[in-house]
């Protein structure tokens, strides 16, 4: 017997015309194969009269006033699609409290509000889901508390900001310099007018604080993560980068090492023998190392209408089929971990230096702080491990004039043991 299940919508821009799209077209598949009938009830929007990209389905009801979706008696499910953090959290939070389930793809409010949201779910009964919250595309955070339950997560390396790396990739293939490309992706519709969070890694470093909380069970504060963007980087330096065998990345990082976790979202050199590395365009990978299953590699597109509205209709009808077996309020994520959280930097790595100085200048400023660099194929120049301390003495010595004349770039997955890591704390504490 096919079940009716009434839902709401807050937001009727890309995402929610997405949502609509992809609702009217698996209407008769969800039915089929689930036993549900998903009835758009009410949708929520700022201007009544403004141009829809969609048809909204018969018996749909628009209104100017997101209230009147959440405080109605008769939807059971609302999905939250209009962005922002503080309507969103007032509508989720007035949704909950009326005994609704919620669906959201918020990941600015989910990664700064998460907590005091998830638990109002919990107290309220009712079901929190924000798979599209990160990685669009790539359903990575039912995987990670599926696949991964039995597992334990070591290492998450994510380039989840198609913006950001569509820009690197036309700076590294192209030669483009970083306006250009930034140029070329508000043309191509993959950057915003404003792309000021995507091209400082702030959007990143919202996914990774999600990321974490199901890796690894422990919740990141964005004052631990300080994000570094692209803004500051060259086509030079992406060019560089790959002759020395290596792809320059926004990448979202976290490790486990023992009771601790380090992490960062910082611009870093993955080497071209990682299948990450291959990650182009506006496509999102997300690297998983851990005990039981290895290595493994999840791609796909990490924005868009289509991809994101299909992990928000996903997530709608888990939450659908709860509904109807009245097994409702269960935590989305179930993994909580106590560890201490610090930044990736504080680790002896190695670091991709890009510089017009003269590798034997280069190599007597390395002698002096007691490290060690490799040639490439290219110009670039490849260090020993190398401690935040003797990183920043490196700097200032190639500093001149108050310009900085290395551009150290950290290269993915060369970060020490543990033991040598709690070394380096100590010596940086």
């Amino acid at each position: 017997m096919t079940q009716t299940i009434e839902v709401g919508m807050l937001g009727l821009g890309t995402v929610g015309s997405g949502v609509v799209a992809r609702l009217t077209r698996a209407a008769t598949k969800i039915e089929q194969t689930q036993g549900l009938r998903l009835h758009l009830a009410t949708v929520a929007v700022h201007h009544l009269r403004a141009p829809r990209a969609v048809q909204l389905p018969v018996g749909t009801r628009l209104t100017d006033d997101w209230q009147q979706v959440v405080t109605d008696p008769r939807i059971q499910l609302v999905i939250e699609v209009m962005g922002t953090i503080a309507t969103a959290k007032a509508a989720i939070i007035a949704a909950l409290t009326h005994g609704k389930s919620v669906v959201t793809a918020n990941k600015d409010l989910m990664a700064t509000n998460g907590e005091q949201l998830i638990a109002l779910a919990q107290r309220q009964g009712c079901d929190l889901f924000y798979e599209a919250s990160v990685a669009g595309g790539i359903p990575i955070l039912r995987t990670l508390t599926d696949s991964y339950a039995t597992d334990q997560v070591q290492r998450v390396a994510g380039i989840i900001n198609g913006t950001a790396n569509y820009i690197l990739t036309a700076m590294t293939s192209q030669g483009q310099s970083y306006q250009t490309a930034l140029t070329a992706a508000q043309q191509a519709g993959y950057a915003e007018a404003d792309p000021t969070n995507d091209v400082t890694g702030l959007d990143t470093a919202y996914k990774l604080c999600i990321l974490s909380q199901f890796a690894f069970g422990q919740t990141v504060d964005l004052t631990r993560l300080q994000p570094t963007g692209i803004t500051a980087l060259t086509a030079t330096d992406c060019q560089q980068a790959q002759q020395a065998g290596y792809q320059l990345k926004l990448l979202a990082q976290a490790e486990r090492h023992g009771s601790n976790l380090y992490v960062r979202v910082a611009p870093t050199a993955i080497p071209q023998t990682s299948a990450l590395s291959q990650v182009a365009g506006v496509q999102n990978g997300v690297a998983i190392t851990s005990d039981a299953i290895g290595d493994s590699l999840y791609t796909g597109p990490g924005a868009g209408s289509t991809a994101t509205a299909n992990s928000v209709l996903n997530d709608v009808l888990v939450a659908a089929n709860h509904l109807v077996t009245a097994t409702r309020g269960l935590a989305f994520n179930r993994n909580h971990v106590q560890l201490r959280v610090h930044a990736l930097d504080q680790l002896p790595q190695r670091y991709l230096l890009v510089s017009s100085l003269s590798r034997l200048t280069l190599q007597t400023y390395a002698n002096e702080v007691d490290f060690s660099i490799q040639p490439t194929a290219g110009p670039a120049l490849i260090t020993t491990a190398v401690t935040p301390t003797q990183l920043a003495q490196l700097q200032r010595l190639t500093t001149i004039n108050g310009q900085a004349q290395v551009t150290a770039i950290p290269i993915a997955f060369s970060t020490q043991p543990a033991a040598a890591a709690v070394t380096a704390i100590q010596a940086v504490s």
